[in-house]
């Protein structure tokens, strides 16, 4: 069922960049943190955000690399497509769907109001144009409403599991975990080797270094002069590598931003 409703929805004639669900980059969406056998839904083109589903599951699932964590970089949105699409009708855009796992209540009706406000502006009237006609022909061809997604999925996150993922050995070496298949003594040595006082070596990668370094600044670190000192790391090396692709430190926000 999700399948075929994925199927006509890619037939429709919209404007999918306008409601957060481009379809471009469907062959090459896979980060360090997409489970394996992933199926591509959709990405909101921002920050490696994306939408997918996993084998024999219905429900849809985000994929988070910038901002995740452990047990939060993959988390259910939806039931099953058609409850997808009836919540982007709600928000009008798959990006709230996204940010909902860290939200309160009045951050997320912050939000919205913001969308609102966005409308006021006649430079992006071409924009909303599109938008609203992508909304109106998807609930057309599914026959759907919208539905507030909020406590749904608050409740549908709360009680995932996220020891059914099946992720990549690309995976377990950028987030310094052992996969869950491994001898309990490479555990025991995994957990003796974490707790000597020596810095972590940080990820090669690009963006799995971007989503690291974001996530240490969000739990671990004031500031990113910290960050370095914490993990013995050349500061305008560190910068020099994340500027190009793209990002830049934003003090104010003590993340990592598009440039």
């Amino acid at each position: 069922m999700t399948r075929d409703d994925l199927r006509r929805f890619r037939a429709l004639d919209i404007n999918f960049d306008s409601i957060g669900l481009l379809q471009s980059g469907a062959e090459d969406f896979a980060y360090f943190c997409t489970p394996v056998d992933a199926e591509f839904v959709g990405r909101i083109g921002c920050d490696g955000v994306h939408f997918i589903l996993l084998p024999g599951d219905e429900r849809v699932f985000c994929v988070d690399p910038s901002m995740g964590e452990r047990g939060t970089y993959v988390l259910p949105v939806a039931g099953d497509f058609r409850e997808f699409l009836s919540f982007i009708l709600y928000c009008q855009d798959a990006n709230p769907l996204s940010q909902i796992y860290w939200m309160t209540r009045k951050q997320y009706q912050e939000l919205a109001a913001e969308d609102a406000d966005a409308r006021k502006n006649e430079y992006q009237s071409r924009f909303f144009e599109e938008k609203d006609k992508a909304l109106a022909t998807t609930a057309k061809e599914f026959d759907l409403t919208p539905v507030d997604p909020f406590k749904k999925v608050k409740a549908m996150q709360k009680k995932f599991d996220p020891a059914v993922l099946n992720f990549s050995e690309e995976y377990y070496d950028a987030v310094g975990y052992v996969p869950p298949e491994e001898t309990e003594a490479v555990h025991f040595a995994a957990v003796t080797v974490s707790s000597e006082k020596e810095a972590p070596m940080l990820p090669q990668d690009p963006n799995i270094l971007l989503s690291y370094v974001n996530t240490k600044l969000r739990d671990e670190y004031g500031s990113l002069s910290a960050l370095c000192d914490g993990l013995d790391a050349e500061q305008t090396e560190l910068e020099a590598k994340l500027a190009g692709v793209g990002y830049a430190y934003d003090p104010d926000t003590n993340q990592f931003k598009p440039a």
